[in-house]
This record gives C-alpha cells, sequence and structure tokens, in this order.
C-alpha cells in the first residue's frame, strides 16, 4: 500500500459500493465502542449463569477459574486502550477501535489500530499464567485482513501484536514469525516509529469500513 497502483481504488465511493460514507447511526459506528465492551458483555453474562458459584468462590478464596479468566481479560484490554488513548492524542492521525466482533463471536479483537504505519489487530495477554502461543493473534489477524480486504478492496496486511499487560518477561512459544511481541508500555513508542506506509487516501478508506458494523456482518 502506499503507491498510486490501479488496483487501489480511485476514490472513497468506488471502494465502499455497499457501506455508507456519511454520518453512520450510532448503533453502527464502532468508534463508540467501549473498551472490553465484548469481555464486559461476556462477564455480566456468565455472572448471571454461574452466580452462585462465582460467589461461593469469592468467599472461600477459590475463584471460579472461568470468571477469574475473563475479568484479567477485561484488565488487560483496558490497560492497552489507555495506553492508546495517549496516542490518538498525540498522533490524531492514528484511529483506534475498540472490542471488534465478527463471525458470531468467533473473532475478537480487542482493539485494531489503523494509522500511517500500517493495520494492527491487539491480542492482550495479562500476567500470563501459562504458556501464550501466537495462534489466536495470528487467526485474529488473518480473518480482519479478509474482513476489510473484501470490504474495501484495497490490498491490506493486517499485521497481529501481542501485547503483554503487567508481564516481567513477556514470552510467546513457538518461531518468532509473522508476529510483534511488546509490552503496554512499548507499544505506542514502537507504533510512532514506523515508516508510513498507508497514504491518507487509504487510511481513509480501511477506517470507514472498519468502524462500520455492517463490515463485521458476517
Amino acid at each position: 500500500m502506499g503507491s498510486e497502483s490501479l488496483s487501489v481504488p480511485i476514490t472513497v465511493t468506488d471502494a465502499l459500493p455497499q457501506l455508507r460514507t456519511g454520518r453512520l447511526a450510532r448503533g453502527d459506528d464502532l468508534t463508540n465502542n467501549r473498551p472490553a465492551k465484548h469481555l464486559i458483555d461476556r462477564h455480566r453474562a456468565y455472572f448471571r449463569q454461574h452466580a452462585v458459584t462465582v460467589l461461593r468462590g469469592l468467599l472461600t478464596g477459590h475463584p471460579d477459574e472461568q470468571h477469574r479468566a475473563i475479568r484479567r481479560r477485561i484488565s488487560g484490554a483496558r490497560a492497552v486502550a489507555g495506553e492508546l488513548w495517549e496516542l490518538v492524542a498525540r498522533r490524531p492521525t492514528w484511529r483506534v477501535l475498540q472490542s471488534v466482533q465478527s463471525d458470531g463471536g468467533a473473532l475478537e479483537l480487542d482493539q485494531l489500530v489503523i494509522g500511517p504505519g500500517g493495520i494492527f489487530s491487539i491480542h492482550t495477554v495479562y500476567r500470563p499464567e501459562q504458556e501464550i502461543t501466537a495462534d489466536a493473534a495470528l487467526n485474529e489477524a488473518r480473518r480482519t485482513q479478509e474482513i476489510l480486504g473484501r470490504a474495501t478492496r484495497v490490498p491490506i496486511t493486517v499485521q497481529p501484536v501481542i501485547v503483554f499487560v503487567r508481564a516481567d518477561e513477556p514470552q510467546v512459544a513457538g518461531p518468532p514469525n509473522g508476529f510483534e511481541v511488546l509490552t503496554a508500555d512499548e507499544l505506542v513508542p514502537w507504533l510512532q516509529k514506523l515508516k508510513p506506509v498507508l497514504t491518507e487516501r487509504e487510511l481513509e478508506i480501511v477506517h470507514l469500513a472498519a468502524r462500520d458494523l455492517r463490515t463485521w456482518a458476517g
């Protein structure tokens, strides 16, 4: 991307023939999403279904592991969201969407970051207690690339970034190929140092598609 090739649509209207390019209804505009919205919804649903087990665990000091895992993921997603807000405040050309879902919930992105330096799917890991692999992050990026590529007709690349929160030694099992591993403190400085690969037009096209709920409808 970043080149004036014939594969890149000439106008935003050409790129998004099926999408609205004007004002979106509030419910369709993903820029209104709160950090960790998908996880908060899951947390509430889990508590409703397992309230007795959760409360017993809290009282006995033996917390329900599933409930605890969701809460930890919420903490991680919120921490990274705070870092990314600083990026957007300093560099308005960067755009961040929170809690993006597709495929009936099979695809869940903690954050989708779009800016001059590229497009990034953020997979947060909060104080890992077991071995972490890149499989989930790679699958999220691959599926996101398919969805946005289909919606925009722009040849895009989505790079997966695994962001560790409150982890002393971030480690991912397996070959370190095709993804970036960072701590929450490292994320924004790393993004700011990237060389531009998207033109303003390409960035606008991708962001218009990404923020529209219908793009992710399946």
